[in-house]
């Protein structure tokens, strides 16, 4: 086990490429579960349209994943409090892939997107 806490950091952009920015809008991360999907967090979007997440290991473990590792991620966009858009889920996320050469761990910082949403 190299860490007990990860960096998750998502982007989000108009379809027109824009960042996606407001005050009306959090961002939501789950992590994918067989019966029931654990919360990690909840974040505003930056000027950037860039939501940050701190997700510790032992919120991606859970009674029916009590050995996860390797979660698998989604987010939803609220708007004033209801869902407004959701991410397909990114299966496998590996925050502690070794690089082939070094052997370190290369990867407790995760930048995904940006996606594309519908404003």
């Amino acid at each position: 086990m190299s860490s007990e806490i990860y960096k998750v950091i998502a982007s989000f952009e108009t379809q027109d490429g824009k960042p996606l920015t407001g005050d009306e809008y959090s961002v939501k991360l789950y992590d994918e579960d067989k019966f029931f999907d654990d919360k990690l967090g909840t974040s505003r979007l930056d000027g950037a349209g860039r939501a940050e997440f701190l997700i510790f290991v032992a919120d991606i473990i859970s009674i029916d994943s009590p050995d996860e590792r390797t979660p698998d991620l989604y987010f939803v966009i609220y708007n004033n409090g209801d869902e407004f858009f959701r991410t397909e889920t990114i299966h496998d996320v590996n925050f502690e892939a070794r690089d082939a050469v070094t052997g370190r761990v290369k990867g407790l910082t995760k930048a995904l997107g940006p996606f594309s949403v519908d404003s």
